[in-house]
């Protein structure tokens, strides 16, 4: 089972990958993809599956993120979930 639910997009996946790893050093599980989209899964179902699951959803925002409908979607899913949602902003993009 995994508390936090990485968001990100792929542009950003070497920022995600040291987040993850970061968190889960100091023992904080989390599940971001693809490493955590089982084998013949759907993806979009394991997406949804995993908000539904988390405490935390970690939004990596970034210009890209901003430019990405995905992760949007990802985000509202997030809300309706009731997840606390941790913004980290690694860029000066304005947030929109």
């Amino acid at each position: 089972m995994h508390e936090v639910f990485i968001s990100y997009s792929t542009r950003d996946k070497a920022v995600a990958d040291a987040v993850c790893n970061k968190l889960e050093a100091g023992g904080v599980r989390c599940w971001y993809a693809p490493r955590d989209v089982g084998p013949g899964s759907i993806w979009q179902e394991s997406l949804m599956n995993a908000i539904q699951n988390a405490k935390v959803f970690l939004l990596i925002y970034s210009k890209d993120y901003n430019k990405s409908s995905q992760v949007l979607n990802e985000l509202t899913a997030a809300v309706n979930a009731g997840c606390y949602i941790v913004p980290f902003r690694i860029d000066q993009s304005v947030m929109g």
